[in-house]
């Protein structure tokens, strides 16, 4: 590939960006080989060795490198992976996150069309108590659209299946001759914040409220973003009044998302709260099994006991755990046994045997900054405090999701509007200043 086409121009310029938000292995793993094969008015096609570098960047950095390409290519622009030197029906057009059944127009990032997704189906959601409600209320969504649980309001902690459920709707829908519209709230806010810059409102608007279901997930980035959240009201109205069916996931319900204005609050408790919580020990199981005849393997029963116990901390850990469990056996050559399991599972962290307190996340943060926990309850104002004391604060929402009225209490008796304060405070830092995120994502990381 030329380095004067205008594809690898962008996607060297995308590479330069990505560089600095990626750590070293994982650039020179993933993205060192890559090049840009082609681009048009949807999508930049980028060139990978493998099949499986494909699908680990698709599945695991595709909002990162979307949100990279728009910003060089100073438009949205979908991403698509294809493995170099392949057939053209070998490329993997795993970008789409719209499909429309009408002619293809120029949209907003996630925009190229692609075929159906199979790991995201109704079919192969393992249902449980953990997530009954938020599996029959999807199903029914993607039935009728617009004409039954509008909005609804998906929540959970990460790794538990909203985004299952919200592809599943998708593709269920899509394969009715709908069109859909999945974006991460990031992606929303990049489109939405774009055509401003850009005079392009107009277009945005056909590509969000054209569509008959829009499914927009990780809502809670919406936090502290007053003008996208405005924003996302008139597109929500416009769907909602033409009998459009809106979908959208969070890690919490609305009610505890402190920071979104009351306006899309109201919306969101206004249709159907659906929660998706940690499976129980049958549904660990199920899902294990579930899992493990996809890689054509079968679990000893102490090993799928071993597994289930080990890795409960999300449905996602299940699979990672999973994964290891079957690349060790199968490239060592060795019994797929408990031993072979115990020493797979090495790397994994047990789950913790008591839920941190807002004392220990107190601690913790005044650990990191260098400064007694007295320093965060008391009236210090100097800006290394302050700093660490708005982190707690963060932090407290955050990983136990207190209320503002309950972090006031516990650092000090501070009312609820400083407390509202710090947690916008940090996450805007969060979102706007690498360094700084980075040098919290530990701390973050061991609450956690």
């Amino acid at each position: 590939m030329s380095s004067d086409s205008p594809a690898q121009r962008t996607w060297e310029a995308a590479l330069g960006r990505l560089q600095l938000q990626v750590t070293r292995p994982s650039y020179d793993t993933w993205l060192r080989d890559s090049v840009g094969l082609s681009i048009d008015a949807d999508a930049l096609v980028v060139g990978v060795p493998t099949t499986f570098a494909a699908e680990w960047l698709d599945g695991r950095m595709r909002g990162l490198i979307e949100t990279a390409v728009a910003s060089v290519a100073r438009t949205p622009l979908g991403v698509r992976f294809a493995v170099r030197g392949a057939e053209p029906t070998a490329t993997h057009a795993l970008a789409a996150r719209t499909e429309q059944p009408t002619a293809a127009r120029r949209q907003p990032s996630g925009s190229p069309a692609s075929a159906a997704d199979e790991r995201y189906t109704f079919a192969s959601f393992v249902v449980g108590p953990c997530n009954q409600l938020a599996h029959a209320a999807s199903l029914a969504v993607a039935e009728a659209p617009g004409r039954t649980h509008n909005p609804l309001f998906l929540y959970g902690a990460a790794g538990l299946g909203k985004t299952h459920l919200m592809r599943a709707i998708g593709e269920r829908s899509r394969a009715a001759g709908r069109s859909v519209r999945y974006v991460t709230a990031e992606q929303f806010t990049n489109d939405y914040l774009g055509a401003i810059r850009d005079r392009r409102t107009p277009a945005f608007r056909d590509a969000y409220r054209s569509v008959d279901l829009l499914l927009v997930d990780d809502i809670q980035f919406l936090c502290g973003k007053d003008a996208t959240q405005e924003g996302f009201v008139h597109t929500f109205d416009a769907l909602y009044d033409n009998g459009r069916q809106i979908v959208v996931a969070a890690d919490r319900p609305p009610a505890s998302l402190p920071l979104l204005q009351e306006p899309l609050r109201s919306r969101f408790q206004s249709g159907l709260l659906a929660d998706l919580s940690m499976p129980d020990e049958p549904t660990r199981a199920a899902l294990l099994r579930h899992y493990a005849a996809a890689a054509d393997t079968q679990l000893p029963d102490d090993v799928l006991a071993l597994l289930s116990e080990r890795a409960a901390f999300s449905i996602r850990v299940l699979q990672a755990a999973l994964n290891r469990i079957v690349a060790l056996a199968r490239y060592t050559a060795r019994p797929l046994d408990a031993a072979l399991a115990r020493e797979a599972l090495s790397c994994f962290a047990q789950a913790p045997a008591t839920e941190l307190s807002p004392t220990a996340i107190i601690d913790a943060v005044a650990a990191h900054y260098g400064l007694p926990p007295a320093a965060l309850l008391a009236a210090r104002r100097d800006r290394h405090a302050s700093t660490a004391r708005q982190v707690a604060m963060y932090l407290l929402h955050d990983v136990l999701r207190l209320t503002p009225d309950e972090i006031g209490h516990n650092l000090g008796g501070r009312d609820r509007t400083t407390v509202l304060y710090g947690i916008k405070r940090i996450t805007n830092r969060i979102a706007d200043d690498t360094p700084f995120a980075k040098a919290l994502s530990p701390l973050r990381a061991t609450l956690s």
